[in-house]
């Protein structure tokens, strides 16, 4: 393969390609026009643009599990091949039996790479994309207009790399917040959320285009030395979600067997970065309320007793 060579050969020298900030002359010469400066609270069409070839790294994998992050990526996947754009997908599970591990999804090829288990969450699977290379193999099959990665994580500093070395628009999007994590989970390590930063920025630094997910964490990356940051809006599916799925039984079981009552839900990943024991002194100062938490993590037997004697 042509450019496995030059690839292997540059992984002696990445300081020099590690040390290539993109310029906003780079950014006008590719064929995608990103305006980070520019946000528009209107929906472009789907067929604004022609199709694009991308290139998705993404960790953890989202086809495997259920959470606002998996649907995040599969609602994408599902609008781009309604665009018309081509897609390859490299990703990273340790966790299934290679036998089980999806092919595809809305038509678009997956490759899976080897990866790692990370050690303050062994649920999830991490990758630097090596030994196997795969996303240069994709790289140099699929010549994508751009590469699109997943940040923070592992795979992000392989596709800079890629990215570099092959001159191709590099969009980052950013899903966990580092700093807020090292603070919850390694506070006992001395300027751990400085760190935190400094990584964000060598790696945000390096990316064409970087999106984030709310208008408030963009002022914060923002405020703290990111440049090009934008806002990837939410978005509902209201196929999914429509009041003809409502259940009395249900809403009799989340507010354990008080359905008249107020009810408040949670539907997501159980972690101290969430700060759900904020709204325990909430519930408390609301009369006849319930609360109800739906799903899992590390701190979900802590949340058990916590909320032990609370209307939950």
């Amino acid at each position: 393969m042509k450019v496995l060579a030059p690839v292997l050969a540059l992984l002696a020298a990445a300081g020099c390609a590690s040390a290539y900030v993109p310029s906003v002359s780079t950014v006008r010469r590719s064929a995608i026009v990103m305006k980070a400066e520019k946000s528009s609270s209107d929906a472009p069409p789907l067929r604004r643009a022609p199709p694009r070839k991308v290139c998705l790294m993404v960790e953890p994998t989202p086809f495997t599990h259920v959470s606002g992050y998996a649907n995040r990526f599969k609602y994408m996947l599902q609008y781009l091949a309604k665009a018309g754009d081509k897609v390859e997908v490299l990703t990273v599970d340790s966790q299934t039996d290679p036998k089980e591990l999806p092919k595809e999804s809305f038509g678009y090829p997956i490759e899976h790479t080897m990866g790692f288990t990370f050690p303050l969450y062994n649920s999830i699977s991490l990758t630097v994309d090596l030994p196997e290379l795969k996303g240069a193999k994709i790289l140099e099959r699929l010549r994508p207009d751009l590469i699109h990665v997943t940040s923070p994580g592992f795979i992000v500093y392989a596709a800079i790399f890629y990215a570099r070395v092959m001159r191709i628009p590099l969009l980052m999007s950013y899903h966990t917040h580092l700093p807020s994590y090292g603070k919850n989970y390694l506070g006992f390590i001395p300027g751990i959320e400085e760190f935190a930063w400094w990584l964000l920025r060598y790696a945000h630094s390096r990316a064409d285009l970087t999106l984030v997910t709310s208008p408030q964490m963009r002022d914060e990356l923002v405020a703290n030395g990111i440049p090009r940051v934008d806002v990837w809006r939410k978005g509902i599916d209201t196929v999914r979600f429509d009041p003809k799925f409502k259940d009395e039984e249900m809403r009799n079981k989340m507010s354990d067997g008080n359905p008249d009552d107020f009810l408040m839900v949670y539907v997501g990943r159980l972690g101290a970065e969430k700060r759900l024991k904020d709204i325990r002194a909430v519930l408390e100062r609301m009369p006849n309320a319930r609360l109800c938490l739906v799903g899992k993590g590390p701190q979900m037997d802590e949340l058990k007793e916590y909320f032990k004697g609370a209307d939950s």
